[in-house]
C-alpha cells in the first residue's frame, strides 16, 4: 500500500524569506522511501489558530501529518499549543521530558543554569509520545488527531533529521500495510519541458498506481520520475522509454552521458572554447574517469589566437567574423589535428552584454564538432545575462558532441542546422 502524507513547515522566518525550507524537501525524501506519497507541502507561521485549522484540515486526507518548527524555548514557538488545540488535548509537563532537556544542557555547557523559558519545551499534549532529541533540547511530540498520526518536529535540520530516521522504525506499527514505492527515472535532453509535454502526453499524467514528476536542472537536462506500485511503475517506464529514445541520457547530466558514449567508442575528445571560456572542459573534467577520454581544452578568446594556435583564416575572422560557422569548423577541424584525438568540439558565441550586433545578436553561439568522418555546425540563440548565456553554451555543446557520438559518427554532410532556446 501506497499511503499518504503532508507536511507544514511552521515558522514567520520561513514566509519573510530569511530562512530557506530545507526540511520539506527532505521529509519528501523520506516519506517516497517510507511507502508515502505527500500530496501537500504547507507553510505557515507561528499563528496557533492557523497551525490547529491546518493540522485538522490535512490529518482529514492523510495516513501521516509531519511537522516541523515551533518547539523552541520562546513565546512564539507555538507548535505545542496548536497540536493540543487540534486534538482537543491540554497541555501538562511531563517530567521525564524536562529531565532530558536538563541533561542535554548540562552536557553542552556544565556548570550552567537551564535557563526557566527551556522549561515550555516540556509541556506536553495530553497523551502525546515523545520523541527523544539527542541533538537539542526540543522534544518531538507524536500523537494521533482525528485518527491520523501526527508527528512534531524541531525546525533545525539536524536535529529534524535525526529524529525522522528514528520514527521511520515506528511506522510500521503506526501505519499497517505501507511498501517502499518502486521509483523509475529517465534523464533526456535536446528537447524542452514543453516539447516533452507535447510529445508525451497522457504518459505525465499521474493516476492511482503512478505519480509522475518533471525536473529541469540548470545543468542542461530534464529527469522524468515515476513513483508508485511496482508493476504500474515498470509499465509507465517501458512506455517513456519508448516515447523518449531520441533523447534519453544514459547517466543523469550531459557531461557524465557523454564521458560514457566516449568509453563505449573508445574515442577521445578536445575542446576549443571561446564565450564558454572553458566551461565545457571543466564540466567534463569533473566527471571520475574522464581521463580515459578527454585528452585537451584549450580557451581561443582573441581572434589572434584563434588565428595563430588554430589556423583561422584571416579572412574568415575579417569577413563573417569569430562567431560564424565557418569560425567554428575551422577551430573544431584544426583542434582535431592539432591534439591527435578522434574528436574536437569548438564553441564561439556572443555572450553580452555587449558585442551584439543586427546579423550576431547577444545569445547568438556557433558550434561544430570535428571527427575524421566530416564536422557538423549548428547555431542557437540563447537568452539571459552573460553567465546565464555562458553556461548555457557549455550545455549545448556538450549536447551537441552527446548527439554526435551517439549516431555513431554518421556521415551528415557540411549541413548547417538553426535552432531557437
Amino acid at each position: 500500500m501506497i499511503g499518504r502524507a503532508a507536511i507544514v513547515s511552521i515558522g514567520n522566518e520561513l514566509l519573510f524569506g530569511k530562512t530557506v525550507d530545507t526540511n520539506a524537501a527532505f521529509l519528501a525524501r523520506w516519506c517516497s522511501q517510507q511507502g508515502l506519497r505527500v500530496h501537500t507541502c504547507r507553510t505557515v507561521g507561528d499563528n496557533e489558530e492557523v497551525i490547529a485549522i491546518t493540522v485538522r484540515e490535512l490529518a482529514r486526507d492523510a495516513d501521516l501529518v509531519l511537522l516541523t518548527g515551533g518547539l523552541g524555548p520562546t513565546v512564539d514557538d507555538r507548535t505545542r499549543h496548536a497540536v493540543a488545540m487540534a486534538a482537543g488535548r491540554s497541555l501538562e509537563e511531563s517530567a521525564s521530558a524536562w529531565r532530558a532537556i536538563q541533561q542535554y544542557y548540562r552536557r553542552r555547557k556544565p556548570g550552567e543554569a537551564v535557563p526557566e523559558s527551556n522549561r515550555r519545551q516540556a509541556l506536553i499534549p495530553k497523551g502525546a509520545q515523545i520523541l527523544r532529541n539527542d541533538r537539542g533540547t526540543a522534544p518531538g511530540l507524536l500523537m494521533q488527531v482525528d485518527g491520523t498520526w501526527v508527528a512534531s518536529l524541531p525546525g533545525v535540520p539536524v536535529e529534524m533529521t535525526a529524529m525522522v530516521e528514528r520514527l521511520g522504525t515506528r511506522l510500521p506499527r503506526l501505519i499497517t500495510g505501507l511498501d517502499a514505492p518502486a521509483v523509475a527515472e529517465l534523464h533526456c535532453a535536446g528537447a524542452g519541458e514543453s516539447a516533452l509535454q507535447d510529445h508525451l502526453g497522457g504518459l505525465l499524467l499521474d493516476d492511482d498506481a503512478v505519480q509522475v514528476g518533471i525536473t529541469v536542472h540548470e545543468r542542461g537536462f530534464i529527469t522524468i520520475r515515476a513513483v508508485g506500485e511496482a508493476q504500474a511503475v515498470e509499465r509507465r517506464r517501458r512506455a517513456l522509454h519508448k516515447m523518449l529514445q531520441d533523447w534519453l541520457l544514459p547517466e543523469p547530466g550531459l557531461a557524465e552521458s557523454l564521458v560514457v558514449a566516449l568509453r563505449e567508442k573508445q574515442w577521445t575528445l578536445a575542446t576549443v572554447e571561446s564565450c564558454s571560456g572553458g566551461r565545457v572542459a571543466a564540466a567534463l573534467t569533473a566527471v571520475p574517469g574522464a581521463s580515459e577520454v578527454f585528452c585537451q581544452g584549450s580557451i581561443a578568446y582573441a581572434n589572434a589566437v584563434k588565428s595563430r594556435e588554430f589556423a583561422v583564416p584571416e579572412v574568415v575572422l575579417n569577413g563573417p567574423g569569430a562567431v560564424s560557422e565557418e569560425c567554428v569548423r575551422a577551430l573544431a577541424i584544426n583542434g582535431r589535428l592539432r591534439c591527435g584525438s578522434d574528436l574536437c568540439c569548438a564553441v564561439s558565441g556572443v555572450a553580452g552584454p555587449g558585442g551584439g550586433t543586427r546579423r550576431t545578436p547577444v545569445g547568438t553561439v556557433w558550434i561544430a564538432v570535428a571527427s575524421a568522418q566530416g564536422c557538423e555546425a549548428r547555431q542557437v540563440h540563447l537568452a539571459g545575462d552573460r553567465e546565464h548565456i555562458q553556461q548555457r553554451a557549455a550545455q549545448q555543446a556538450m549536447l551537441c558532441t552527446w548527439q554526435y557520438v551517439k549516431t555513431l559518427l554518421s556521415t551528415r554532410g557540411r549541413r548547417s542546422k538553426k535552432t531557437q532556446h
